[in-house]
C-alpha cells in the first residue's frame, strides 16, 4: 500500500465533492488515482473508507429525520411507530437486495477500476438515466408521491438499481437511484432523501464487509507507516465537502437542474470511451 497524506486529502476533496452530486465518485477516484504517482491500495479499502466520510456527512445532513425515524420506532402512539417502522424496513429491504446483488459480483466491481473504457460506457449511461429523469419531473411537476406513501415493491426496485452502481463503475449510485425514485412515481425531494437515506446503511455494510476482508487477508494495510493518518484525513476532508454537496444536490434536484450534470456525464464517457488512460 502506498497512500501519502496529500493524495489521500485531494482524494477527500475528489469523494466529497463526487459522491452526492450525480457524477459517479468511483470513476472520479480511479481517474484522479490513475495519474498520482506511486499510488496503490489493496482492494478497494481506502475508496470505501472515503465513502464512510461522506457516510457521516449524510448521517450529520440527515440528524433530524434519522433521530425522529428511531424515536418513532418505539413511540407510544400507533400511527407514529407504524410509519417510522415502514420506512425502516423499506430501507433494510432495500439494502438486503443491494448487498444479494452486489457481493457475488465483488470480484467484478474491483476489475472494473481499471478499465476506463467500461466507465466511460456506465458514464453515459448515467447521463441518459438523468435526461430521463429531468424530463419525468419537469413534465410531472412535484406532484408525486410523498416518502411516506412509498410503495414496498418500489424500494426494492431502488434497492436492486443500486447494485448496478455499485458494479459498474461510472453509474452514479445517487444519479441512479434518484432516477429510478422519480420513475416509480415518488415526489423530487422523497427521491432524493431516499436515496441519501439509503446511503447510509449501505455505505456502512461495505465499510464492514471491505474492513473485515483487508484485516484477514491484508492485515499489513492498517500497520503500514502512515496508513491511518492518511485514512483518517482523507475521511475528515470527505465528510466537511460531502455536508455541503448535499444540500446542494437537494436544491438542483428539487428545481430540476440535472441537465448540466446529464452533459458532464456524456462528455466525460465519451472521452473515455475514445481515449482512455493508459
Amino acid at each position: 500500500m502506498t497512500i501519502t497524506l496529500t493524495q489521500a486529502i485531494l482524494l477527500g476533496v475528489v469523494q466529497g465533492l463526487t459522491e452526492f452530486l450525480p457524477v459517479s465518485s468511483t470513476a472520479h477516484l480511479a481517474l484522479a488515482q490513475r495519474f498520482m504517482p506511486g499510488f496503490s491500495q489493496p482492494g478497494i479499502l481506502f475508496d470505501v473508507l472515503l465513502h464512510v466520510g461522506t457516510l457521516v456527512a449524510v448521517t450529520v445532513y440527515f440528524r433530524k429525520r434519522i433521530l425522529s425515524t428511531a424515536q418513532g420506532l418505539v413511540a407510544t402512539d400507533e400511527v407514529e411507530r407504524r410509519a417510522a417502522r415502514r420506512l425502516f424496513g423499506l430501507i433494510l429491504l432495500a439494502v438486503a437486495l443491494t448487498g444479494a446483488v452486489t457481493l457475488p459480483l465483488k470480484k467484478l466491481s474491483v476489475e472494473g477500476m481499471a478499465d476506463f473504457r467500461r466507465i466511460g460506457w456506465a458514464l453515459m449511461g448515467t447521463a441518459l438515466l438523468l435526461l430521463a429523469a429531468q424530463f419525468v419531473g419537469k413534465r410531472r411537476g412535484d406532484g408525486g408521491r410523498p416518502l411516506e406513501q412509498m410503495k414496498v415493491g418500489h424500494a426494492a426496485v431502488v434497492g436492486i438499481c443500486q447494485s448496478a452502481s455499485a458494479v459498474l463503475h461510472g453509474l452514479s449510485r445517487s444519479g441512479n437511484t434518484i432516477s429510478v425514485g422519480l420513475f416509480t412515481g415518488m415526489s423530487r425531494e422523497a427521491a432524493a432523501e431516499f436515496s441519501f437515506l439509503l446511503s447510509i446503511p449501505t455505505i456502512l455494510a461495505a465499510a464492514l464487509v471491505e474492513n473485515w476482508h483487508a484485516y484477514r487477508h491484508n492485515p499489513e494495510t492498517f500497520s503500514a507507516p502512515g496508513a491511518i493518518p492518511a485514512y483518517l484525513a482523507g475521511m475528515a476532508v470527505a465528510a466537511v465537502i460531502g455536508y455541503f454537496a448535499v444540500g446542494a444536490l437537494l436544491r438542483m434536484v428539487v428545481r430540476m437542474h440535472l441537465l448540466p450534470f446529464a452533459i458532464y456525464c456524456a462528455a466525460l464517457g465519451l472521452f473515455l470511451v475514445v481515449a482512455p488512460p493508459l
